[in-house]
């Protein structure tokens, strides 16, 4: 570019403009400098993806902000499900542990299973031939699952009588959305807001009889978030119109979003749900509850939830993906939760086994070991009933003897050694344990109707 700096007197009285050349650098130079310098001298070959990837996640790191980053790996099969819904070969039941029994808690419609004679409460006994069991929950999972158009029979308990059925199993979508009932209520759980939750949620709504049910709990404890539009559209489902569900200002202007029913496809629903949530209820979660409760169309009744105040946007190159803020969003009173969360309706203070902490190591534990991790396993085996409270942090005698109970009980080798199955087992055996021992839920379920009202 020629930039003209000075004018010089030249001899009779002319006058020459006198220009310099600049060279504009682009912002970049520096980097495209390193890049060369990399790809040419580093001792030994180094590829130009792998150079472009670490730019790119240098200038992530440098905005010192933990929710953007670059996805790969888990983080990215993440937000991919979030984006596109995720899909596998299955028979459309969703099971859960109750009473220590793997049962049918709820039907996919449309799936094979839809079509047979299971219904939601039958206990399956065996997948295969193969003796299935509570202690293997997530096992029962992986042999009902597998490749589209193979045959899995499934052997099943109702009442005193057991049968078989034999399915071909479909591709099935993913829900993120389950459905249940108990007492006068029915439970919908949303594990993340994906781009089929609202859909869902509206299906599940719709199927509600709401005179044996009157009550409605939507249970969002350890939802992350998720979608965006998939919260204000699930939102927009229990609130009048032109109601704020919420704020969303970026760097240029402020933006207030109101229900309607563009919003809401022309569905409404009377119930006033009762929201669960609690430090792990974060971001999209935390969009629909405050909709709902600084709108006075439902309660929430846990622990204060986490406090993620920002929206992210997914951006990609050639050959990488990663995720940038964009924005941040403020509830409809105009508050900005981040980092401070949501005070629940009513509090209540969260189970003792929410709190156990997990092993600092997959080491393998045995007689005589000292260590954080033994004290760990003490406090695992004393909240489980295996071990009275022991908490000493050396593993004696006492503690290889409740560890070889916990191991007959969950069909796992009775040596007293405890390794890394030994490990996962006591976590979903705490995991099963809480969905019995749920304070929030507890507290939800005791709430009378008319204390939620105006």
């Amino acid at each position: 570019m020629l930039t003209g700096i000075a004018g010089a007197a030249i001899g009779a009285g002319l006058t020459f403009g006198i220009m310099e050349v600049k060279e504009l650098k682009s912002p970049f130079y520096q980097v495209e400098k390193v890049y060369e310098q990399l790809q040419g001298s580093y001792y030994k070959k180094v590829s130009s993806q792998t150079l472009r990837q670490g730019a790119i996640n240098g200038m992530l790191d440098s905005l010192n902000d933990p929710f953007s980053e670059g996805l790969s790996g888990a983080n990215q099969e993440q937000v991919n499900n979030i984006l596109e819904g995720s899909t596998f070969g299955g028979v459309g039941i969703q099971m859960a542990v109750r009473n220590n029994k793997v049962v049918v808690d709820s039907i996919v419609a449309n799936s094979p299973a839809s079509k047979s004679t299971i219904k939601p409460g039958d206990e399956i006994v065996a997948v295969d031939n193969k003796k299935v069991s509570a202690a293997q929950f997530t096992k029962v999972a992986s042999l009902v699952r597998g490749k589209v158009g193979t045959k899995v029979t499934l052997k099943l308990k109702r009442a005193n009588s057991t049968f078989s059925v034999t399915l071909k199993r479909a591709k099935i979508s993913q829900s993120s959305l389950t459905k249940r009932t108990e007492g006068n209520a029915t439970i919908i759980t949303i594990t993340q807001f994906d781009v089929n939750t609202a859909k869902d949620l509206k299906v599940a709504l719709k199927s509600i009889n709401t005179k044996k049910y009157p009550k409605l709990i939507i249970d969002l404890q350890d939802n992350p978030g998720g979608e965006m539009n998939a919260a204000l559209k699930s939102a927009s489902y229990f609130l009048p119109n032109n109601k704020i569900i919420m704020q969303y200002k970026d760097r240029k202007e402020k933006e207030v979003i109101r229900s309607d029913k563009k919003l809401s496809g022309g569905f409404h629903t009377s119930l006033k749900p009762i929201i669960l949530i609690n430090g792990n209820t974060a971001s999209a979660s935390e969009i629909f509850t405050a909709a709902l409760v600084q709108n006075h169309c439902g309660v929430s009744v846990g622990q204060t939830s986490y406090g993620k105040g920002t929206v992210q946007q997914v951006g990609q190159t050639e050959d990488s993906e990663y995720k940038y803020t964009v924005a941040k969003w403020l509830t409809p009173n105009g508050t900005w939760i981040n980092q401070k969360g949501l005070k629940p309706t009513y509090p209540v203070s969260e189970s003792p086994l929410a709190k156990l902490p997990q092993f600092q190591s997959m080491s393998i534990l045995k007689r005589s070991m000292t260590g954080v991790d033994v004290a760990t396993l003490q406090q695992y085996l004393t909240a489980l009933g295996y071990l009275p409270k022991h908490v000493t942090g050396v593993f004696d005698d006492e503690t290889k003897n409740a560890v070889i109970k916990f191991q007959k009980e969950h069909d796992l080798t009775t040596d007293g050694i405890v390794n890394g199955q030994v490990q996962a087992q006591l976590y979903l055996a705490v995991a099963q344990k809480l969905q019995d021992d749920n304070p929030a839920l507890k507290k939800a379920l005791s709430l009378n109707l008319k204390d939620m009202e105006d």
